[in-house]
């Protein structure tokens, strides 16, 4: 994975959920972020859709909860 992407991901998360890019790792995901909830997670993937130009299928949104999962997933739609 690149550490570009990772760090485009990592931005994303950071300005979706209101928090300090510092502590956003690979392991963020709505088990440690507060302000996790549904509607901001669609919000999230829009804005991964939007910003990466890939399409993510609805039934895999809900697998989607982890900075790591997301950019695997980026990687993939990319690649």
């Amino acid at each position: 994975m690149s550490d570009q992407r990772l760090d485009e991901i990592r931005q994303l998360v950071a300005d979706t959920f209101g928090l300090e890019l510092a502590s956003v790792t690979e392991e963020t995901g709505p088990e440690n972020v507060e302000s996790w909830d549904s509607m901001s997670h669609l919000n999230l993937m829009l804005g991964l859709e939007s910003q990466f130009g890939i399409s993510i299928d609805p039934e895999e949104i809900p697998t989607l909860v982890t900075v790591r999962a997301i950019t695997d997933k980026v990687t993939a739609g990319q690649g």
